[in-house]
């Protein structure tokens, strides 16, 4: 009887360290851009909506928007608990200027991604980064 406890309680630590020598995500567990669009679409529609240019609110939309997102990411069904995640939302005045923003990363392309989506109305701009890092 110990000696079957014994196995099952060695096997059951096996899974586990397994899960935690893992360097590369299944299929299933990868970054996919399109299905991250989806989630930082509605987090940005919930937050601005069709609200008008506010400079005073904008650092408070871009808290919501950006904690929102990373939430929603977290607790997703997408299979996502081995990445970290790097969200970027910048807010301005839409008043027909050209916007350009960069970044620059060093990761694996394997493993990690990237999704931006940009949201435009009358009076305002949105755009919103979202990279994902997975944690080896």
């Amino acid at each position: 009887m110990d000696v079957a406890k014994q196995q099952q309680e060695t096997m059951k630590l096996s899974d586990a360290n397994a899960a935690a020598y893992t360097v590369r995500p299944n299929f299933e567990e990868k970054f996919r851009s399109t299905k991250i669009q989806d989630i930082l679409y509605s987090c940005i529609s919930d937050v601005l909506g069709d609200k008008k240019y506010e400079q005073e609110a904008c650092s408070e939309w871009t808290k919501t928007i950006t904690i929102n997102i990373r939430d929603r990411l977290k607790s997703s069904n997408m299979k996502l608990e081995r990445y970290k995640f790097i969200v970027q939302c910048v807010i301005g005045e839409n008043k027909g200027q050209g916007v350009k923003y960069g970044c620059r990363c060093l990761w694996d392309s394997d493993t990690d991604g990237m999704a931006e989506y940009v949201y435009l109305n009358e009076s305002l701009f949105c755009a919103v980064a979202t990279f994902g890092i997975f944690y080896y």
